[in-house]
């Protein structure tokens, strides 16, 4: 059978919720599957609802027939295997639905976060352009005719524009070359799954990234320790899940080092060096009174919700700053033309 495409993100947690409601009313998964295929109208979801089903019709088990259709996360199929094994499906299923419906959140406030200011930034770079190519050539050339010559910041900015103008031709070129090359990564799977992997593991780690690497660290600890792993096959997992930056693999690694050395799993994560020393020590208390996993979630949420007060805070600041800037170059401009013509003015007056 071909392949069938990977199940988009977006239909995760609802594809979670569904089986959590059937499963409570005591509706196998398979059963369940078929259940949800009967009112499916989308042909993409229907399709991998298919294919699941023949694995399942094929003796498979629910997380097997998952891996073998190849379209869900890793991540799911080892959190849905192991909780089949446990005995925890329900606890799990409601997890994983609060995990991607985080993680969805997430990647939509930094798209929201990152546009505005982009397209903000742009329009103001072309106001500034126009005026110091195209407007004040024309002031100039009125100005040398009337035997007036503008003021020096004016005179600046205008030979600016002119030489912007005559390596317009090789500003284009570049400009082509960085639209060409960000298709290709983006519309490539191959260079956009290795761009994504050099850009993770020279930038993932620092900042915001990594806050949210953490938070995603954490989200994943909660629920492979509230489902019954062991600590040191949860880090593992987790690690992979949030990994791919030097600094949070580093962490991670000394992490289970220190599992496997015999440390408890608190005293693991504080050496790490992935929390703060205040929400270490709430760590080892969680772990002595055994609510580390729900210690481990409520870090999670508490890690994601200051990654998103982070980005509004530099959204915040960063959108006034561009509108400034281009507000007092765009005046700078405007008086270097209107202070001579008023002299002008003047003098015939």
């Amino acid at each position: 059978m071909k392949k069938t495409e990977t199940v988009p993100e977006r239909y995760l947690p609802i594809f979670c919720q569904e089986l959590h409601q059937l499963y409570r009313a005591g509706i196998s998964p398979a059963d369940g599957i078929a259940l949800i295929r009967e009112d499916e109208d989308d042909p993409q979801v229907a399709r991998w609802l298919d294919e699941l089903t023949e694995h399942m019709n094929e003796g498979l088990g629910f997380a097997q027939a998952m891996r073998a259709s190849d379209v869900f996360p890793r991540y799911m199929t080892d959190m849905i295997s192991l909780a089949e094994n446990t005995g925890r499906l329900e606890e799990t299923l409601v997890a994983l639905e609060r995990h991607y419906v985080r993680k969805l959140r997430m990647e939509a406030d930094i798209r929201s976060a990152v546009t505005v200011p982009a397209v903000l930034l742009l329009v103001m770079i072309a106001v500034v352009v126009l005026l110091v190519t195209q407007v004040l050539p024309v002031f100039d050339r009125v100005f040398s005719q009337l035997g007036v010559k503008m003021g020096p910041v004016a005179a600046g900015m205008m030979n600016a524009g002119a030489a912007l103008a005559k390596a317009g031709t090789v500003i284009a070129a570049v400009l082509v070359v960085i639209v060409i090359i960000a298709l290709i990564i983006r519309l490539v799977p191959k260079f956009r799954a290795s761009f994504s992997k050099w850009f993770t593991f020279n930038f993932g780690g620092r900042g915001i990234m990594g806050q949210m690497a953490v938070s995603r660290f954490a989200s994943s600890m909660a629920m492979a320790a509230s489902s019954g792993m062991n600590m040191e096959e949860a880090v593992e997992m987790s690690a992979g899940l949030c990994g791919g930056a030097r600094e949070i693999d580093e962490k991670t690694a000394l992490c289970r080092e220190k599992i496997e050395a015999g440390e408890s799993p608190a005293d693991a994560l504080s050496q790490s060096g992935l929390f703060s020393g205040r929400d270490c020590s709430l760590l080892k208390l969680a772990e002595r009174t055994g609510s580390l996993p729900e210690t481990l979630e409520k870090l999670a949420s508490r890690q994601e919700e200051e990654s998103l007060r982070h980005i509004d805070r530099v959204v915040g600041t960063v959108e006034p700053a561009i509108v400034v800037i281009t507000s007092v170059l765009a005046g700078v401009i405007l008086l270097s033309v209107m202070l001579p013509m008023m002299g002008l003015l003047s003098g015939v007056g």
